[in-house]
């Protein structure tokens, strides 16, 4: 039997989070590129470092380091975009077989948070 990864599961949001902060990184540092797909493959592959950062970066809701007005639109679309998806995997029920399943579907579910 597979195991499960629930809509209420600490992994749905520590991935949420994860790419809410790298996110804001990467945003910050004008690296915009792919940055739902690039935040979530910096934080597997290195969830370590993602945890020392996360120490020191400003809480997840407030926009950091962003100036740039284009950046601060994004970044707040994407809070907004995920604040819905967890709705919407609340209402379902949504669970997910791996944490590729869950990235891939993150990636697909924020692709355009406008």
């Amino acid at each position: 039997m597979a195991l499960k990864i629930k809509w209420n599961d600490d992994r749905v949001r520590g991935a949420t989070t994860a790419i809410l902060l790298i996110g804001r990184d990467r945003l910050h540092r004008g690296a915009t590129d792919n940055l739902i797909q690039a935040a979530l493959a910096e934080y597997r592959a290195d969830p370590q470092g993602y945890k020392e950062n996360k120490a020191v970066w400003a809480d997840a809701k407030e926009l950091g380091p962003l100036t740039n007005p284009t950046h601060v639109a994004y970044y707040k679309n994407l809070q907004a975009a995920i604040e819905g998806l967890y709705k919407k995997i609340t209402q379902a029920k949504r669970q997910f077989n791996s944490l590729l399943e869950l990235d891939n579907w993150l990636v697909a579910s924020l692709k355009n948070p406008h």
